[in-house]
């Protein structure tokens, strides 16, 4: 071999050195740059693997949620949401108020969310298809940070809110839920909350409230002016 190819080797070495170097000292930032997220599965605060996670972090959670099981079956009301969606208190309630996502209800308020499954299995179901809960009981220390109704029948474990699964959202879903509540009629004491502004027609988000502690309807402002039932085209 000629000097120049010796020379060659040596300053390439050296260049492979100095890079290895180079790259050691700086491992995290690289380490940081090229780390792939993988997605969780169910992903999202409010999921059914979050939810299994809390249930298993306290043996008491766990016994409360079988009895719950145990009084919807009871009831004849345990397939018309999932169970495990009755703990969830909204993801933008426990985002802003810093609370953990789930919380079973009071045993003694459990009747009171009758009412609301018979309905959402009686009319809204055979008007939309499934739905699931996006949230039910709230403390009170969790109404008043989320801004709800004082009087909120989230309060007492007695109102939903939903949405369907799969999810759809915009007019058409609003226009038969309106037609819905109102072919209800006062007799089944249905609270429709219609989360719909004709005013802002891109606004949708989907959701809805259901409840049996009244007939009324009400928009997105939480006002019956707000409503969006009796003014669609």
């Amino acid at each position: 071999m000629t000097i120049t190819g010796i020379i060659g080797r040596i300053l390439l070495l050296g260049a492979m050195a100095l890079v290895l170097v180079i790259a050691w000292q700086n491992r995290d930032a690289l380490v940081r740059q090229l780390t792939i997220p993988i997605p969780i599965s169910g992903g999202g605060s409010t999921s059914k693997p979050a939810f299994d996670a809390w249930l298993a972090g306290d043996e008491g959670r766990s016994q409360d949620f079988a009895r719950l099981e145990d009084f919807l079956a009871e009831e004849g009301l345990s397939d018309i949401v999932e169970p495990w969606q009755l703990a969830r208190i909204g993801g933008y309630v426990a985002s802003k108020c810093d609370a953990e996502p789930f919380e079973i209800p009071p045993e003694e308020l459990w009747p009171n969310i009758v009412p609301a499954l018979r309905l959402v299995r009686d009319e809204v179901i055979p008007t939309v298809g499934p739905v699931q809960v996006l949230s039910s009981y709230r403390t009170p220390e969790l109404n008043e940070c989320a801004g709800g109704a004082t009087r909120s029948n989230h309060l007492e474990f007695s109102a939903l809110d939903l949405a369907t699964e799969p999810r759809t959202q915009g007019e058409d879903l609003y226009r038969q839920l309106c037609a819905m509540h109102d072919a209800a009629g006062p007799s089944s004491r249905m609270g429709l909350g219609a989360y719909y502004d004709l005013a802002e027609r891109g606004y949708s988000g989907g959701r809805f409230h259901i409840d049996g502690e009244g007939y009324r309807n009400w928009g997105r402002s939480y006002t019956s002016a707000s409503s969006p039932c009796g003014r669609f085209d």
